[in-house]
């Protein structure tokens, strides 16, 4: 979540990693996690998972370090050549990139993503908030990580 800077998204992608037991989320400014909008909205959800501090400028070699380490770096971002979330198989080591808030991921890290995926949508609006894009992603990645482990 490099890319996100509303404290209510981060708040409740923090609380959606914890729910979900994300390994880490990665934000751009850790002392955000002092904010009491921040506090109230994740429910504690800071205290109880890695949180890793990575600002936008850092965060293409961030990514490049992370595929060196055997990471699929997967993009949430609706292109010419993304992938329906329904369809995805991710693999156990990824990274979701998740866009800047009504701009999406910008070009320049777009070429450190090995696969886009996109959430269907059947609506007149064509974008959901990055929270929740966040989540239904995150939802369907555990989903299939339960599946491969057998866990329900």
């Amino acid at each position: 979540a490099s890319l996100v800077d509303k404290v209510p998204n981060l708040a409740g992608l923090a609380r959606t990693c914890e729910i979900f037991s994300a390994r880490t989320l990665v934000m751009p400014n850790l002392l955000v996690k002092k904010q009491d909008d921040f506090k109230s909205i994740s429910a504690s959800a800071n205290d109880w998972i890695d949180m890793e501090e990575c600002k936008e400028d850092d965060l293409l070699s961030w990514l490049y370090k992370k595929r060196s380490e055997g990471y699929s770096i997967v993009g949430l971002e609706q292109t010419a050549s993304s992938k329906c979330l329904t369809k995805m198989e991710f693999p156990e080591k990824t990274v979701l990139l998740l866009g800047k808030e009504k701009e999406g991921i910008p070009i320049e890290f777009l070429s450190a993503v090995d696969q886009c995926i996109e959430i269907p949508q059947l609506g007149i609006i064509r974008s959901l908030n990055v929270h929740v894009s966040g989540a239904i992603s995150i939802w369907e990645y555990t989903k299939q990580m339960m599946q491969k482990k057998k866990i329900s």
